[in-house]
């Protein structure tokens, strides 16, 4: 019975092509919209997870203050962070922008003086290397983002000059997408402070807690620190792990407002389908008395207009689908090409797929059910006679 009735309900869709399409596009914009802004805030949900973790989850972040955008250097004493109870080691970096050229191309550059952990690293964020290795803190050397070394035209080995000072390329970096990286040369923090007059200065400041220390009661003690021994400057200090968690809540909170806000058109769509079963009962009555005639119950009526306008439900979300992922893989290839940014990214998994096209089913049957009720009241002798 059940299939008679799909194949009836889809011969009876068939029969009506241009009001069922203009149904499926109703339902298919809707479900566009939703889509595409779902599936992408999810992606940056989950890019932004990624870089966190690159840091890694035992570290904590002190920033200066007080700035818009990337955080000017402050003064700051690293001593007093290392002396905490708990703390592992400490890192830091600072920026500048600095006279850089190559034999073929001069200009400015934004050049990272990096203090690393103790134990060795050299880098944070998870950069890494293409070729070469990483500069000795004692050494002229410099490691360059891709695309720095690009636009200086230099390789392994070659020369670039900082103020007129000679430095030696020793190590290139991979393509991050991300022009703050990608776009900057690296070497030792204390080689950077003898082009700059401000010594002691920081962009930021990395603090790894030792194995088995609360994070964020660390990063509590630490701020209570700083604002007892720091005057001139407030710091922000956040564990990655509390950074995480709140940007990820931010963008929850984002994604559900863009989905509800694209899920009004979705629910224009659903009154949309409504409207249409309805006006199926009007010119399909005669038909519906016949049914009864043959021994159809209610129950299958309200089942065979449910059928139709599931099946609308469901081809809508389908269209809608298709066109939101590609959409939405659209705008992230075309931020990545020119934002240069890996932010934008698309997380389009089978939990999407599974819950647009069921949310779609369940909004057509939802949006069909009065129609199917209404007309499986109708009367079988009065409905045979309508005309």
């Amino acid at each position: 019975m059940l299939r008679d009735l799909t194949l009836l309900a889809l011969r009876n869709l068939g029969a009506r092509k241009a009001r069922s399409a203009l149904t499926l596009i109703g339902i298919a914009i809707g479900m566009t919209a939703v889509v595409a802004l779902i599936s992408l805030s999810l992606g940056a949900q989950r890019a932004i997870e990624r870089q966190f973790a690159k840091l890694g989850a035992d570290v904590i972040l002190v920033v200066p203050a007080g700035s818009l955008g990337e955080p000017r250097p402050a003064p700051l004493d690293l001593s007093l962070l290392k002396n905490i109870a708990g703390v592992r080691s400490v890192g830091a970096v600072r920026r500048e922008i600095l006279p850089v050229k190559s034999a073929a191309t001069p200009g400015f550059l934004t050049v990272v003086g990096v203090r690393s952990f103790d134990d060795g690293e050299k880098l944070f964020g998870g950069l890494e290397l293409a070729g070469g290795r990483l500069f000795l803190s004692g050494e002229d050397e410099v490691v360059l983002g891709a695309g720095a070394a690009r636009d200086l035209k230099v390789a392994l080995g070659d020369s670039i000059t900082i103020q007129n000072r000679a430095f030696r390329v020793v190590g290139l970096l991979k393509p991050t997408r991300n022009d703050q990286d990608d776009y900057a040369l690296y070497l030792s923090l204390a080689k950077l402070e003898e082009f700059v007059d401000e010594k002691g200065f920081v962009s930021i400041v990395f603090v790894r807690a030792a194995p088995g220390i609360d994070t964020t009661a660390l990063a509590q003690e630490i701020q209570k620190t700083l604002r007892e021994s720091v005057t001139e400057r407030e710091f922000l200090v956040q564990s990655s792990k509390q950074l995480s968690d709140l940007v990820s809540g931010v963008l929850t909170v984002l994604r559900w407002t863009l989905g509800a806000i694209a899920g009004v058109s979705l629910l224009v769509g659903g009154i949309g389908l409504t409207n249409t079963m309805l006006m199926a009962i009007l010119e399909r009555t005669h038909e519906i008395g016949i049914l009864r005639a043959i021994g159809a119950g209610r129950e299958h009526i309200i089942m065979l207009f449910l059928l139709e306008s599931s099946l609308l439900g469901l081809l809508g979300g389908l269209i809608g689908l298709i066109i939101g992922g590609a959409i939405a893989q659209s705008v992230a290839m075309a931020a990545q090409q020119f934002l240069r940014t890996d932010l934008f990214s698309v997380a389009f998994d089978g939990t999407l797929i599974a819950g647009s096209l069921g949310f779609s089913v369940v909004l057509g049957a939802i949006a069909g059910l009065w129609p199917a009720w209404r007309a499986a009241q109708l009367s079988p002798i009065e409905a045979l006679r309508y005309e």
